[in-house]
């Protein structure tokens, strides 16, 4: 059965709930575009919270500390979650030809047959109407390519008060790029972390190439990052990239410009910046909500759709492989007669949909996900793929990654290829031999589409 059917047979399987009345409940949710979890809950050099407004939403909200993406990059995690489907199921996981389908069963026009108002207010970039995001949204606008929440905020608060005022539920999404490169973001915080910085990566920092010009501790200026142009025209780095600039490093060592720790602590530094900057405006959205009586009977959702890898593995992006780094996610739930607490059993963004249709007071087709207000399941495993070929499975006890082309035989695991990657829920490596490998491998097996 092709992608689209089975996207089409998860329609019709869920269009007898679509005839049920809806619950009543109103749906917020909150895109953190490239957001790392371990970077909520933390103080800066100074002892104040970077993310204040998050942290209170997390202590309203069950919160899940294993949560993690089916891909690494924005495009298809969106898509994976707004379909509780693996990308590709959906379609092959590059941006020549990614789209959802105008006639996928989301999570959007699900709640709109269902009676819902479904609206959106995203940064553009991957999130664009040309690759098919916009499917079951009565209303979907696409701000700045590659915009923070600074753009899409205030258009969301907009449309919250006139939402107010309508007699269904809705689904509002609300997205931004805050923590993406470039890092350095309209605004007053660019040295927020470290303002005593006086280097020459204050201008570099601007500028989105410099980015895929790093490599662990080294900066490429000669390296010319392939470009890829999507179907709306907006140019973007290759997946590849990386994988091409680790090459250009062994092969033109002199030319790299080494990076003290002061540029490297400026850098990481302006993405927590970035992260401050995102929370003050998710604040403002969640007191609007508030202020416009909305709060008690609607579900806030905030997620991020993947993480950043900021040379925890050698680049400053999250493209380049399945890491925890670039895989683990924000995800919290904050709603009517949700209990506030903590889940640390594994669990999916392909979750959401099930969940949130659940709330509705729907039945979610048979998908990848489960709702996250069932029963925990500590055992569970969560497949993750990529655009570059890898594959990936998480448990509570690790990792195992399987690199491009790589090939998944039943039975035991074989012999390790090369740029696998095998480690224990610490992050620590661990060798191929070690008793964790067969039960990962099984589990990679079972959870491969």
């Amino acid at each position: 059965m092709s992608p689209r059917d089975l996207l089409l047979a998860a329609a019709l399987g869920a269009g007898g709930a679509a005839c049920a009345e809806p619950a009543g409940l109103n749906f917020l949710l909150i895109s953190l575009d490239t957001v790392r979890p371990d970077r909520l809950g933390t103080r800066d050099a100074q002892g104040h919270p970077r993310t204040p407004a998050l942290d209170a939403l997390a202590d309203q909200s069950l919160v899940f500390s294993r949560a993690f993406a089916q891909a690494n990059e924005t495009l298809f995690s969106h898509a994976s979650l707004f379909t509780g489907s693996y990308p590709s199921e959906i379609g092959p996981l590059d941006y020549a030809s990614f789209r959802l389908p105008r006639d996928a069963p989301t999570l959007a026009a699900q709640l709109a047959r269902a009676g819902y108002r479904t609206e959106a207010v995203v940064a553009g970039g991957h999130m664009n109407v040309a690759f098919g995001m916009d499917a079951g949204f009565q209303r979907f606008a696409s701000m700045h390519d590659f915009g923070n929440f600074q753009q899409t905020v205030p258009h969301a608060l907009e449309r919250l008060a006139l939402l107010r005022d309508e007699p269904r539920p809705f689904l509002m999404l609300v997205h931004g790029y805050d923590a993406h490169t470039p890092y350095v973001k309209p605004g007053p915080l660019l040295k927020l972390e470290s303002p005593g910085y006086q280097g020459e990566l204050t201008a570099l920092a601007r500028d989105p190439m410099f980015y895929e010009s790093v490599c662990d501790d080294r900066y490429y200026p000669g390296f010319e990052p392939a470009i890829l142009v999507g179907p709306d025209g907006t140019p973007f780095p290759s997946p590849s990239d990386y994988e091409e600039l680790r090459a250009y490093a062994l092969d033109h060592p002199e030319e790299g410009v080494p990076l003290s720790s002061e540029d490297l602590d400026f850098l990481r530094g302006t993405y927590d910046a970035a992260l401050s900057l995102a929370d003050y405006q998710v604040g403002v959205l969640l007191e609007e909500l508030e202020a416009l009586d909305l709060a008690a009977n609607t579900v806030v959702l905030a997620f991020s759709d993947h993480g950043e890898d900021l040379l925890d593995h050698g680049f400053f992006n999250h493209r380049v492989s399945l890491h925890d780094s670039n895989t683990a996610v924000v995800l919290m739930l904050r709603g009517p007669g949700i209990e506030p607490g903590l889940s640390q059993a594994p669990v999916a963004l392909t979750d959401v949909l099930p969940t949130l249709l659940e709330l509705a007071g729907l039945q979610a087709a048979a998908g990848r996900g489960r709702s996250l207000l069932a029963e925990p399941d500590p055992q569970r495993a969560i497949y993750s793929e990529s655009a570059l070929g890898q594959k990936s499975v998480r448990t509570a006890d690790g990792r195992l990654i399987m690199p491009r082309d790589a090939r998944l035989p039943a039975g035991p695991p074989p012999e390790a290829p090369p740029l696998s990657w095998l480690d224990d829920d610490q992050r620590s490596r661990l060798d191929w031999g070690h008793p964790l490998t067969a039960d990962l491998w099984q589990a990679l097996l079972e959870a491969s589409p």
